[in-house]
């Protein structure tokens, strides 16, 4: 897989989680890797984000950490580094890019957790005001519907507004 680096833009720090500024991240050449890596009190963690095709024009997204023993990239681990605004902050610059460059794409985002899934609620609450040409619906009740800070949804879909 070749990589490109990619310094992220002062576009995207605006945007960051309660201030926090996202990590630096690299992507591959289809934009459908981005890896990163989180600092924080217990160390040094190399993390990535995969998109993967789920539908029609649908990617999920997958927060993913690097398993030294396992040799490679799972949603399992939980590495609790003290960092979490700013991988938070990461995950949303990520998206931002990643539809930026896909705008007829869109993101689908749940955790494997009730745990996470609402981390990613908290995160698309702080940033949604600041990304005006982002969409977001959330699953609640068997339908999509315009996302709102207070309510738990089980997933969200993440839409690039296209003007004209």
């Amino acid at each position: 897989m070749t990589t490109t680096a990619l310094v992220v833009s002062k576009e995207i720090k605006a945007t960051g989680l309660m201030n926090y500024e996202p990590y630096e991240f690299i992507l591959n050449e289809e934009n459908t890797h981005f890896k990163f890596q989180s600092v924080g009190k217990r160390g040094v963690f190399d993390k990535a984000i995969a998109f993967t095709l789920i539908g029609d024009n649908i990617y999920n997204l997958a927060l993913l950490d690097f398993d030294p023993i396992a040799q490679n990239y799972t949603d399992q681990n939980v590495t609790d580094n003290g960092d979490m605004p700013e991988v938070l902050a990461t995950v949303m610059a990520i998206i931002q890019d990643y539809l930026n460059q896909h705008p007829e794409r869109k993101v689908y985002l749940v955790g494997n957790s009730r745990s996470r899934t609402r981390l990613y609620q908290i995160a698309i609450s702080k940033v949604i005001d600041q990304m005006s040409d982002i969409a977001v619906l959330g699953y609640y009740n068997s339908g999509w519907i315009q996302f709102e800070p207070n309510m738990l949804f089980e997933s969200f879909l993440i839409i690039k507004i296209i003007l004209d």
